[in-house]
């Protein structure tokens, strides 16, 4: 526990270390001061004891050689003023003890309370020859000399423990002075790194180092909250302008329908050939304006979050056939060969959005492939099936192989030919792949083509959803058991009638010359209660509806529809269209086997919504092919034009 907390507080290391080492400084010295006062105290005491004995040491060897105990006692007398002197011991040549003399009052004491000194004592004979005669050994007593050093000792310990407190204490100060503010810029750097921006940075006040730092840190941080507010800031213009065009897109969508309406009619009704050629390339330069306009709401509907996927099990030769049927065509009238695989597997996806995205890739690869093939492959791996789009076309150069999917960023095309689109189909295949969490990849050979490979996966061993989806009209049931389909109903006249609703009076008002031009009859209606007044009144029994979604603030075209369809008693084919259309209101078209198409809806497209409208007015006259209904025979919905 100690060594975690010392490994993660540079405050407990630092103070620990400074202490440690202060404690070392002062107790070694004082360890040595200690131990040099105790030797130099026994040294003392030995010298002492050694002269002790030369003062004795010839009356004592004349006392011995005489062997006169008395004279020997005589003679060590002299020994009684030194001070801490114990006892003297005589000794003969063989150890034996010839005499001993202790200090008055003084008892027997143990050899490790005392300091001796031995000297030999020698005695010249009769011949002149010197002989060792035996030993003089003296004692001195150190218990005051202990005392003393151990008074000495306690009391430089005592100085020694308090200094040494008074240094720690002095350490602690100073090194917490450094290490606790560091300690708590380090958390405050931490705190802004994990984003919180109110984080108090400590000790600015001060002037050294740590101050300077601790006020860069300061900068740091306000530097970090006008970066966030900047982003912040930056993130709601987008957002506002993103959610701005993905709500205008209704508005702006009904000039383009209009025109797309008025130069189709004025193209067909044209007096004279130039007046034709103007209208021709009047609807040209619209239909570049309507790719243009729903590229942009595509894109702004994305990154809005208006798009959301409704994840579902699908039959992928499903989607297939759906994208062969569109984009087959257009590839073999520019005489290149389009190959759609048979497969039988079934995916978890979202039907429209992932044909918008393959759409997408297929309409790129036949715009950038002069010639040769497109096709479409379909290869399993593990849980996943990569759909992959090849294309013989020009290829894309490795350094732009990421640059690709930014908006507006087109290669081959430097003169910005607007009949190579624009530059943002494969921004949008980005933002759909990450709505359907559907993994994008792409490896291309420049001047040999490009292969775009999507991850989808693959749906467990069940059936497919029984749900209606957007992209096939089906009948379903309303709610409302009286309605009947559209074979129980009578037909008159040559061309049908069509109720047509919109709030947009140019947009209706040219939907009803277009169509009235092409010989159906038509009843225009700007609200929901012109619409329900012409059907009660009799002015009109529809054979078909074109109906806005967006009518009113809380009117629709699906609530008008249903309304038609519960008055009449019978389910007329319906056509909804809309600049601006949500997952949620596709969905219940779908439920409801009502055609939607996008604003602006293109004069073929509505011609041949029509056309289908028209057929399923002649199988109410008996001629539905055996086994189908009337409804069945209605285009696929949601197609979006080309």
């Amino acid at each position: 526990m100690l060594l975690k907390v010392f490994s993660r507080s540079l405050v407990a290391r630092t103070t620990a270390s400074a202490v440690l080492l202060v404690s070392v400084l002062i107790a070694v010295p004082m360890a040595v001061l200690i131990q040099a006062d105790v030797s130099n105290t026994r040294a003392e005491l030995a010298i002492r004891a050694e002269m002790a004995t030369r003062i004795v040491l010839d009356g004592v060897s004349s006392a011995l050689w005489d062997l006169d105990p008395e004279e020997a006692m005589a003679a060590l007398t002299p020994l009684r003023s030194i001070d801490s002197f114990a006892e003297a011991v005589i000794l003969g040549t063989h150890g034996e003890r010839f005499a001993i003399y202790r200090k008055p009052g003084t008892g027997t004491i143990g050899e490790a309370a005392t300091t001796a000194a031995a000297v030999p004592l020698i005695h010249q004979d009769r011949g002149g020859a010197v002989r060792n005669i035996g030993t003089l050994l003296v004692r001195l007593d150190t218990a005051a000399t202990d005392a003393a050093i151990r008074h000495h000792v306690l009391a430089l310990t005592g100085v020694g423990a308090f200094t040494l407190l008074l240094v720690v204490l002095g350490v602690v100060w100073a090194t917490r002075g450094m290490t606790l503010p560091i300690a708590g810029m380090t958390r405050a750097m931490a705190d802004l790194a994990a984003g919180d921006v109110t984080v108090d940075v400590p000790v600015r006040h001060r002037d050294d180092e740590i101050g300077r730092m601790a006020k860069a840190l300061g900068t740091f941080r306000q530097n970090a909250i006008d970066l966030r507010v900047a982003k912040e800031r930056a993130e709601q213009a987008v957002a506002s302008k993103a959610k701005f065009m993905a709500a205008a897109s209704h508005d702006l969508r009904q000039p383009a329908q209009s025109l797309l309406m008025l130069t189709a009619m004025l193209r067909a009704t044209a007096p004279t050939p130039a007046v034709a050629d103007s209208a021709r390339k009047i609807e040209q330069v619209v239909m570049t304006l309507k790719q243009l306009l729903d590229d942009l709401l595509e894109v702004s509907r994305l990154d809005a979050g208006g798009v959301t996927a409704n994840m579902g099990v699908h039959e992928i030769a499903d989607l297939l056939e759906a994208l062969e049927a569109q984009f087959g065509p257009v590839a073999r009238a520019k005489g290149l060969a389009f190959g759609v695989p048979p497969s039988r597997a079934s995916v978890v996806t979202d039907r429209v959005l992932l044909l918008r995205l393959l759409g997408n890739l297929i309409d790129n690869a036949i715009r950038y492939t002069p010639s040769g093939q497109i096709q479409i492959a379909c290869l399993e791996s593990g849980g996943t099936l990569i759909v992959e789009v090849r294309d013989s076309g020009i290829g894309i150069p490795e350094d732009r192989l990421d640059a690709i999917w930014e908006e507006f960023h087109q290669i081959g095309n430097p003169e910005r030919n607007r009949d190579n689109g624009i530059g943002l189909g494969l921004s949008i295949v980005k933002r759909l792949a990450t709505v359907l969490d559907h993994p994008v990849k792409l490896r291309s050979t420049l001047g040999k083509g490009s292969v775009f490979s999507v991850m989808v996966p693959l749906a467990p061993d069940v059936a497919p959803d029984a749900e209606p989806v957007a992209g096939t009209m089906v009948a379903a049931d309303t709610g409302t058991a009286s309605l009947t389909t559209l074979a129980d109903a009578a037909a008159n006249g040559s061309g049908i009638a069509i109720l047509v609703i919109d709030d947009d009076s140019f947009v209706l008002s040219a939907i009803a010359m277009f169509l009235t031009t092409a010989g159906h009859r038509v009843v225009s209606a700007a609200t929901v209660a012109q619409g329900l007044r012409a059907v009660e009144d009799d002015t009109v029994r529809p054979d078909a509806i074109i109906a806005d979604y967006h009518l009113s603030a809380t009117e629709n075209g699906l609530d008008f529809i249903a309304e038609i369809w519960r008055r009449l008693g019978v389910r007329i084919p319906a056509v909804l269209i809309s600049g601006r259309l949500e997952d949620a209101v596709t969905r219940r078209a779908a439920e409801m086997g009502v055609a939607v198409a996008a604003k602006p809806i293109l004069p073929d497209r509505l011609t041949a919504l029509v056309a289908a409208m028209t057929g399923a007015r002649q199988a109410a006259s008996g001629q539905v092919p055996p086994g189908q209904t009337a409804v069945e025979q209605a285009i696929p919905l949601n197609t979006p034009a080309k």
